[in-house]
């Protein structure tokens, strides 16, 4: 009884550890990202570049990241979750060492404006097409340590470490990506090798069923449909937001443009901040199943986006913003679980790579709507976005509803 008793807490615990490294790889991913999308186009002027250049290069290279993420996801089911982290994180260093050094010798003369601007935009498409191996298999890999009941807490903290790593990267750039662009990448190179090391130390490929190791098993596309229509309307939705809440506040509130960039910077910042909170702790409290906390998620951040819509003051803008934090967070980490568990084994990266071309229609799909409407009235990007969500809301009582259904 004793030595059961003690391998249940072995197991427990290599799983915690296991878990806090596909966190620590999640953040470090997602904080290169951040870092390079706000840096890229101010350091592209100091470099010599166009405006139009570096929106290519970073379009294009979205555009890679999308496409190429199903065929990791694919790939993760014939050679292990853990060998297309090891890859994945091996370009995330490669890469960011080749811009530092790509950088340093722009900055000193070394390099020409073409020669820079041609292996800047090779490194960054080799970097895309790499690194997106990250998100389905560290998904898939948290799908064969979780049970059923633990799948939210564990997609939970995915969530958590993609927000943090969100919010650090943009720290980086605030403080390094100025002054010393050399250092900050240097810096991604030393997160992403401690990263790898964490893979390659703490996390061992998990055990999976004869069923679960069929590399071509089928990908269940009737049943997780639902989750992925709601993952595309919800990353809609915030992208929105994210490309005209500060032309909102400039526009409608009278704000000057620093204001109104600062002040909207603020309002995005709080709506993370709650999303990480949640995911990070109240998932774990709440203990709800799935499609609990993609129905509720889905209701509260409707009902803050409606507010939103008519607001007429900052505060309340902000306000309702935590409060679309905490909705999403419930809601997209509710949906992440409920995909895996309606996935079942056998096509856990094939089901995250999929969602992550969702993700990726998600934010090319929102700031072109965005923008477009904003151009008629300040206010219709959030009517859409409210509506994007509504539709994200009908899906996840749908869900909700069924579920309930099956369990009588």
């Amino acid at each position: 009884m004793d030595n059961a008793l003690a391998q249940k807490r072995d197991v427990e615990t290599k799983a915690s550890w296991t878990q806090a490294t596909l966190f620590l790889t999640l953040m470090v991913f997602t904080a290169g990202q951040s870092f390079l999308l706000v840096v890229l186009p101010p350091l592209g002027r100091r470099l010599g570049f166009t405006d139009l250049q570096i929106g290519g290069i970073l379009s294009l290279s979205a555009l890679l990241l999308m496409v190429s993420a199903p065929g990791w996801g694919y790939l993760s089911e014939r050679v292990g979750r853990r060998p297309v982290l090891l890859a994945s994180l091996t370009g995330g260093i490669l890469a960011a060492i080749g811009f530092g050094t790509i950088v340093h010798f722009r900055i000193s003369g070394g390099l020409s404006v073409f020669l820079a601007l041609i292996l800047i935009a090779l490194v960054r498409a080799i970097q895309a097409a790499v690194t997106s191996g990250i998100l389905p298999a560290a998904q898939a890999f948290m799908a064969d340590i979780t049970g059923p009941a633990q799948r939210a807490n564990g997609m939970g903290t995915l969530g958590a470490g993609i927000g943090v790593g969100a919010i650090a990267g943009a720290g980086l750039a605030w403080q390094l990506g100025g002054e010393n662009p050399v250092m900050a990448f240097s810096l991604v190179a030393g997160l992403a090798s401690f990263a790898f090391l964490s893979v390659l130390w703490v996390a061992k490929e998990p055990p999976r069923t004869a069923s679960a190791r069929i590399s071509d098993g089928h990908l269940p596309i009737g049943r997780i449909w639902p989750f992925l229509v709601i993952t595309l309307v919800s990353i809609s939705a915030y992208s929105v937001l994210q490309q005209v809440t500060a032309l909102r506040l400039q526009d409608s509130f009278g704000f000057s443009v620093e204001e109104s960039i600062s002040r909207g910077g603020a309002a995005l910042m709080a709506a993370a901040l709650a999303m990480i909170v949640v995911q990070a702790s109240a998932v774990r409290v709440f203990r709800w199943e799935a499609t609990r906390l993609l129905g509720v998620g889905a209701v509260i951040a409707v009902t803050a986006m409606l507010i939103c819509t008519v607001a007429t003051a900052y505060f309340t803008i902000v306000a309702t913003f935590i409060l679309l934090g905490i909705g999403l967070g419930l809601m997209l980490t509710g949906n992440l679980a409920a995909l895996s568990l309606e996935t079942g084994p056998g096509a856990q990266g094939k089901a995250a790579g999929v969602n992550v071309v969702a993700q990726g229609l998600g934010q090319a799909i929102g700031p072109i709507t965005g923008a477009g409407l904003h151009r008629v009235s300040p206010q219709l990007p959030f009517v859409a976005a409210t509506m994007l969500l509504v539709i994200a809301c009908l899906v996840a009582t749908r869900a909700w509803r069924s579920a309930a259904t099956n369990s009588r």
